[in-house]
């Protein structure tokens, strides 16, 4: 036999084997260690199902046995009988003493004993931070009170300034076009015509050379959504005989006053 091949009598053949029999192996301290780990293995699968099947315990029928009186032979209440208690009565002497026994609860699961509590606090955690979103989202504080009025109100709101936005470009637009028809170059004010994308900003920018220095002009004055319409619409009339709320390009001005029904959209 070579020294390569492996006795299958030998000690290191017989530690290899995952299942083997007692009675097969002749080395009496292979034997008993085998039949310690079996032992073992059996006392483990036993402790298994035990604590499955008392998780199984009906926890409603053990509060049911709890909700009973106790007997007058049980050692506890031959115990507290001793001490004064009657039946019925409360623990101790003041007015509110408990009467009934504090419920049980069969806890089946192996997480520890906060983990309940602390996935109920992320749960609420979560509903607060996802409600705080939704009133963000819709514009509202998360302090102020919620109604449906309110809710209408604010819904109401967004669908005009989305209107208004809209009317804004529209009006940019047909600015521009007329503008230029007129030989106009730039618009009298920044917001007549519709923004320049940054890309062709950076390239004017890059073109020109560093202008002579100047005294800083006042950045141009702010306004309002409505009040950007309304200088639009009103240098469209003024300026173009043209009234967005018509659609219409009227001849001159008489033509317009006579003609178009008034300033706003509610005019028209």
């Amino acid at each position: 036999m070579s020294d390569e091949e492996e006795d299958y009598m030998s000690d290191k053949f017989l530690a290899g084997l995952q299942e083997v029999r007692p009675s097969l192996v002749q080395d009496r301290g292979k034997k008993r260690q085998i039949e310690v780990e079996t032992k073992k293995e059996e006392q483990r699968k036993r402790q298994r199902e035990a604590t499955a099947a008392a998780g199984t315990v009906d926890n409603a029928r053990l509060q049911q046995s709890l909700s009973q009186p106790l007997s007058a032979d049980n050692k506890g209440f031959q115990l507290l009988a001793k001490m004064g208690y009657k039946a019925g009565a409360g623990l101790g002497k003041q007015p509110d003493a408990r009467k009934e026994p504090v419920g049980i609860t069969i806890k089946s699961g192996r997480g520890g004993l906060g983990r309940e509590a602390a996935i109920a606090e992320l749960a609420a955690k979560r509903q607060e931070l996802r409600r705080a979103h939704l009133l963000q989202r819709a514009g509202i504080e998360s302090g102020a009170e919620i109604s449906t009025e309110a809710y209408r109100r604010r819904a109401t709101q967004k669908a005009e300034e989305r209107k208004l936005q809209y009317d804004i470009r529209r009006c940019q637009q047909t600015c521009e076009s007329l503008d230029l028809k007129a030989d106009v170059t730039e618009p009298d004010l920044e917001f007549f015509w519709p923004p320049k994308p940054k890309e062709e900003e950076n390239s004017d920018a890059e073109g020109e050379q560093d202008p002579p220095e100047e005294e800083e002009t006042p950045k141009e004055e702010l306004y309002t959504p409505a009040e950007q319409l309304e200088l639009l619409t009103g240098y469209l009339r003024t300026a173009y005989s043209f009234c967005y709320w018509c659609g219409t390009h009227y001849e001159d001005s008489a033509d317009l006053d006579s003609n178009c029904p008034g300033l706003t959209r509610d005019d028209h």
